[in-house]
């Protein structure tokens, strides 16, 4: 209705009629606008990000293994293996530099752009005159340290993105149904499914479309392994695929609700990398859970596929409409693995059933933009044994990638990972299944502008605890499921715009669950300070 009121206005008073352009002749109307102050467009653009980070923390990791990645939650006993011990700290400091480069040819007329992303990653002091990934750091430093992120086409049929876009190549892939190519970050870790289940890069097709409402269809081959080559003579490359399709209809204005239905099918029978040569992916990997947090199947050579099917809404997430607004999701997975070796697998099928569900409400109490006040909750189911032929709880692209999900919208620091980072992603629970031994979690954050968009405080707080009961780390001692509780604050001064220093602290009292653990003795803290630079 109020749409209609103004354009009766417009058409009622002869000043608007002479100045809004007529239906049809838009383009005519524009071109015979004095439009010489308007900036040229661009054919060529790049967006440059610069983070950097200094870590003092108790929580020591091992980044050996990952070429200066330590990834895992605290107390694993593999992967990264972070303990926690009292009297013993580490420090470090990492940066990343990741250039955007997006080319749109004046020829091409609006039906195509091409982009490149890639990612340089240091961990000061690590490695230097030779060749690889997240180090380089060292003196001389002369090392080729270049990670391909994204390398794409995108189509756009319409010459209008907003209504149809086709990308084909190296792309985002998230579990949310915005182009990431087109939406910033921080609106696809508020909604969809909040990269819970799906949050890293691959190579597909994907298409998005916002004609009426918003769709998203996507195809992935995630993996590939010749795996029947030495048993079978046959050297064919067996794959795990990826298929999403996605649709969010907008009820009413900053007001959406959305449903997913996912397919992996998985054919490599185990013998897939997450990290080429070292680390095999897939539920019969024995390095993968202990760097992503994920359960750890005891099966051989398995081949099968798992569904998702979700729904999820999100009101009012930026503010436009009020002081009130609010997300979430439920998320139901299923799926079935069988052994292509029975008889040297200890189980011989795996049945996957698990479900998951967040809500999220938030309130602007204040004038400033980050004067909020946020109340979380994210729920999985467990499982009391990891080891037999049913799995009850949630399955994530984890389980796949190392990382394939990272749930950034937590707020926490140690509870869960700290995601301002480039090498170190290391916390209590690092996969919303909990090592699958499922999750009930809590979180509530108080942020004041001190300075409105200058200078912002944030409280935190959360608690967490285990759906199921985990096998003990000593057979003397009984564990139980409370993770821990922790606090936090954080404080960042926004120099000039999109550059942001932050200092953030941290401290985890660990609860039940590291009963017996003989590398947690103590309770986590850490501190940060950061550096963020967006340069367009």
């Amino acid at each position: 209705m109020a749409f209609a009121a103004l354009g009766l206005w417009a058409v009622a008073t002869p000043a608007a009629a002479q100045s809004t352009p007529v239906p049809g002749v838009y383009a005519e109307w524009t071109e015979a606008k004095d439009r010489e102050e308007d900036a040229q467009p661009r054919e060529f653009s790049l967006i440059n990000y610069f983070f950097t980070r200094v870590s003092v923390t108790n929580q020591v990791g091992d980044p050996a293994g990952l070429r200066g990645v330590a990834l895992g939650p605290i107390g694993s006993p593999v992967g990264s293996a972070v303990s926690v011990e009292g009297g013993r700290s580490a420090y470090f400091v990492e940066q990343r530099w990741i250039p955007v480069i997006e080319y749109s040819p004046f020829f091409v007329d609006g039906l195509a752009s091409f982009r490149a992303q890639f990612e340089v990653d240091f961990l000061w002091g690590r490695s230097a005159n030779t060749i690889g990934q997240n180090e380089g750091g060292g003196f001389n430093a002369d090392q080729v340290n270049i990670q391909t992120k994204n390398v794409n086409v995108a189509i756009y049929p319409t010459r209008n993105p907003s209504q149809l876009t086709l990308l084909v190549g190296t792309q985002p892939v998230y579990d949310s149904v915005y182009d990431p190519t087109r939406t910033p970050l921080s609106e696809l870790t508020r909604t969809g499914y909040k990269l819970a289940f799906l949050g890293s890069d691959a190579t597909g097709l994907s298409i998005f479309s916002s004609y009426k409402g918003h769709a998203r269809l996507s195809l992935m081959p995630l993996g590939s392994a010749q795996s029947d080559r030495a048993t079978r003579n046959d050297p064919r490359l067996k794959y795990i695929w990826l298929a999403m399709a996605d649709y969010v209809y907008p009820v009413r204005p900053a007001t959406n609700v959305g449903v997913s239905v996912w397919y992996l099918n998985d054919n490599t029978k185990g013998d897939a990398y997450a990290f080429e040569g070292l680390v095999k992916s897939g539920p019969s990997s024995s390095g993968l859970p202990g760097f992503t947090g994920t359960a750890r199947f005891d099966i051989t050579r398995p081949k099968g596929n798992v569904f998702w099917v979700g729904a999820h809404f999100n009101h009012n997430i930026d503010f436009k409409l009020g002081r009130l607004g609010a997300s979430g999701f439920v998320m139901y997975n299923g799926g079935k693995y069988t052994s292509d070796d029975p008889d040297n697998s200890p189980i011989d099928e795996l049945s996957i059933s698990g479900l998951s569900a967040n809500l999220e409400f938030m309130y602007q109490w204040g004038r400033g933009p980050g004067d909020v006040l946020t109340l979380e909750g994210m729920f999985t189911t467990g499982d009391d044994n990891v080891n037999d032929d049913r799995y009850t709880g949630a399955f994530t692209l984890n389980e796949y990638g190392l990382p394939g999900a990272v749930w950034f919208n937590h707020k926490m620091l140690i509870l869960f990972p700290f995601t301002s980072t480039v090498n170190n992603y290391t916390g209590a629970v690092t996969d919303i299944s909990n090592q699958g031994f499922g999750l009930r979690t809590g979180i509530a954050t108080a942020a004041w502008d001190v300075i409105p968009n200058k200078l912002n405080l944030k409280l935190g707080a959360g608690l967490a605890n285990a759906g199921a009961t985990p096998p003990r780390w000593d057979p003397a001692v009984r564990r139980g499921r409370f993770i821990g509780a922790e606090v936090n604050a954080e404080l960042r001064y926004h120099i000039r715009y999109l550059m942001t220093v932050g200092l953030h602290g941290g401290y985890l009292f660990r609860g039940s669950f590291y009963d017996g653990a003989t590398t947690v003795k103590s309770d986590p803290w850490a501190a940060f300070t950061t550096f963020t630079w967006y340069a367009f």
